[in-house]
């Protein structure tokens, strides 16, 4: 029975359907090289009597967790039903591989909603802590996107109930909103459809396209790599800054192929359209080249909110790197074209002064709507990275926007300080505080707690 259990909880674990030991040559190859291997229960077997029994072992250990965060994303079906997907990401600080800083997410609960609202929304989110059993006060943080209808679930319900948390909306989401380049260079946003349009619908112009390429490669003795260009998805981060990459590198190589597809069908419009723009190919370049360099530091960011690191003490720091950056290159020279220029200095400023508005609590335009509330708590958690503390003015502001930074904490803040100092920089943050637990065990709980808040809602949609 033991033995039935493990499996269950193997396959579940590894995503693998229980079907597959359903399948006959499965079944012949464990009955022959495993012992007792035809006895192995059907897949209805263990789904019925064995993976109950998963779950709830699975649940009994959420339950006992210390802290945890909540991460939620709503999205839609193939019967365009509404779906929310709930997450719990486990205390990322507690495991026994010291150098391990992953968080670790696991999906508690899919719920589908007649409606989405924060009345259902947070509904849903509370029906689903009861139903694990979660205690209300051992979550540390509700992670959402930057709907309206999150907020408002988390204002009005769900804060007066999660009393020990603090709502972060998806860094990943709010830094995507700066992606602006497609709207500031439209001469280049045109060329990426229509590239897009030209290879779309006619598989064999691909086969075509990568011959004159490699043709062409070995003919200037170029190292560029024979590969179709990428079709970016307005849905996908940084595809369209791929497009911008590739056309910048590939751009010369464009106006042979097309002249060459024109002859072979004379009367396709988007043929004739590509070699229109391509007449342009100049500009073309200087911009390709201006968006590949400076897009990205945004697409970087981007991608290092997605993944799954023990990283929010630094995702302050990151986001006022990128406000500096732009704003450093609005005094720079780009281009000698005035225009080139102009929409350059237009982006740059636009990108610094957004970021600004949706992290700067005191900023004169700051907006109710894309706006990370957590400003503060980003600001306070960066107290928990030892590299960090003994640079940091923790004025009493910051230190009381802290949820559980006590006067016990306060006391130990000195020492910590100094400690902080005096150790390796070699050490990781779970080796670091595991070392200093015994010191300053009040700061070290707060540390636990709020390291492994997750600063983006990207594992809810991976699970969509």
């Amino acid at each position: 029975n033991y033995l039935n259990f493990e499996l269950t909880e193997a396959f579940v674990s590894a995503n693998i359907p229980l079907e597959k030991l359903d399948n006959k040559k499965l079944c012949e190859f464990l009955r022959q090289n495993v012992p007792n291997g035809g006895a192995i229960p059907s897949s209805t077997q263990l789904r019925c009597e064995y993976l109950p029994k998963v779950a709830e072992c699975h649940k009994q250990e959420i339950m006992e967790l210390v802290n945890l965060s909540v991460v939620t994303d709503e999205s839609t079906d193939a019967q365009d039903q509404y779906v929310l997907h709930i997450l719990f990401v486990l205390q990322g600080l507690n495991d026994e591989d010291a150098s391990d800083s992953k968080l670790k997410a696991v999906l508690a609960d899919i719920m589908y909603l007649q409606a989405v609202n924060y009345n259902t929304i947070s509904q849903a989110i509370v029906k689903c802590l009861n139903n694990v059993g979660v205690d209300f006060n051992n979550i540390s943080a509700f992670i959402s996107d930057s709907a309206t209808y999150m907020s408002k679930a988390y204002n009005q319900v769900l804060q007066g109930l999660l009393s020990n948390s603090v709502h972060l909306t998806c860094n990943a989401h709010i830094v995507a909103l700066l992606d602006i380049w497609r709207t500031s260079f439209r001469v280049v946003d045109k060329l990426i459809a229509t590239v897009k349009k030209v290879f779309k619908y006619c598989p064999s112009r691909k086969l075509h396209f990568k011959e004159h390429l490699q043709s062409v490669v070995q003919a200037v003795g170029s190292n560029l790599h024979v590969k179709l260009p990428p079709e970016p998805v307005k849905t996908r981060w940084g595809s369209w800054y791929a497009a911008t990459e590739y056309h910048a590198q590939y751009i010369n190589f464009y106006l042979g192929f097309v002249e060459e597809e024109i002859e072979i069908t004379p009367n396709t419009q988007v043929l004739k359209e590509l070699k229109c723009q391509l007449d342009n190919s100049e500009i073309l370049q200087i911009q390709l080249n201006l968006i590949a360099r400076h897009g990205k530091e945004l697409v970087d960011l981007i991608k290092w909110f997605e993944n799954r690191e023990v990283h929010v003490h630094q995702a302050y720091n990151k986001v006022v790197n990128l406000i500096n950056t732009y704003k450093a290159l609005t005094g720079e020279q780009h281009s000698g074209d005035t225009g080139i220029q102009s929409q350059c200095i237009k982006t740059f400023t636009e990108i610094a002064d957004k970021l600004t508005n949706y992290y700067d609590p005191n900023h004169s335009e700051r907006t109710s709507h894309f706006t990370q509330p957590a400003h503060q708590f980003l600001k306070a958690v960066r107290m928990f990275d030892p590299l960090q503390v003994c640079m940091l003015n923790l004025d009493a502001l910051l230190l009381d926007s802290m949820l559980g930074f006590n006067r016990s904490c306060k006391t130990e803040l000195e020492g910590y300080r100094f400690y902080a100092k005096e150790c390796s920089s070699d050490l990781s943050l779970t080796a670091f505080w595991r070392s200093a637990e015994p010191r300053f065990p009040n700061i070290a709980n707060l540390a636990n707690r709020y390291l492994s808040v997750v600063p983006n809602s990207m594992d809810a949609e991976r699970s969509v």
